[in-house]
């Protein structure tokens, strides 16, 4: 469902001006999840609409780069590909962020798209106890492999916690992405607003998380 729209943005698409577009509902139920707000919306009213955010973008030319799709998951909105369509058509960059658990819906929409932002939770053999996904781990190197060979600019990243990233599963997820993969550590913040399963979940110290970026070739994100 989409469910609102950000006008302006200087972070969500490395290097451009944008509006963030967000869809809620997400069939991953990551307990550290930092906008649960997006992840069940049966209740929930949207802000917004496909035709109005078209119109929306229709003022902005000249003045945005393009629009960051988010959420939530986006590859579960029907309005999805036809909007991101509409959006490319005007002649704006679309950019996307995903979990990965859909490649049949990423490979419809990427002929609109012009940037992927992948995130990669864990191990692929932790998925399903971190997602309460099943066999979500096979999906997500399907995907991982769809997106480095599409010709699509790309980055895959890794929000680092301790209780779900010891630097063994670090190296591991390097190992399965490739040396020379672009690859980013993000650092946890415990939201004000808490997280999805309302729990207080400890953050490595910003000394740690830049040396194992470091080590993993990564540029790391976050950090004080």
């Amino acid at each position: 469902m989409l469910m609102d729209i950000e006008p302006f943005s200087l972070v969500d698409y490395p290097g451009h001006i944008v509006a963030t577009v967000f869809f809620g509902g997400c069939n991953f139920q990551c307990g550290y999840c930092q906008n649960p707000a997006l992840v069940d919306v049966k209740e929930k009213p949207s802000q917004t609409s496909p035709s109005a955010v078209i119109e929306f973008m229709k003022t902005r030319k000249g003045l945005l780069d393009g629009v960051c799709l988010t959420g939530g998951e986006p590859l579960l909105s029907t309005d999805l590909v036809p909007l991101a369509r509409e959006i490319w058509e005007l002649g704006f960059k679309v950019k996307l962020d995903t979990n990965g658990s859909s490649l049949e819906k990423l490979q419809e929409v990427a002929p609109c798209l012009d940037y992927i932002a992948m995130d990669i939770k864990c191990t692929p053999e932790k998925y399903p106890e971190l997602t309460g996904c099943r066999n979500s781990g096979d999906k997500i190197s399907e995907t991982v492999e769809w997106i480095k060979n599409s010709g699509i600019p790309y980055e895959f990243r890794t929000t680092v916690l301790p209780v779900w990233h010891p630097f063994e599963d670090l190296t591991v997820i390097r190992k399965l992405l490739g040396q020379e993969t672009s690859w980013v550590l993000q650092q946890f913040r415990q939201p004000p607003q808490g997280v999805l399963d309302g729990k207080t979940y400890e953050a490595y110290p910003d000394s740690w998380l830049k040396e194992m970026g470091e080590k993993l070739n990564c540029p790391v994100r976050g950090l004080k």
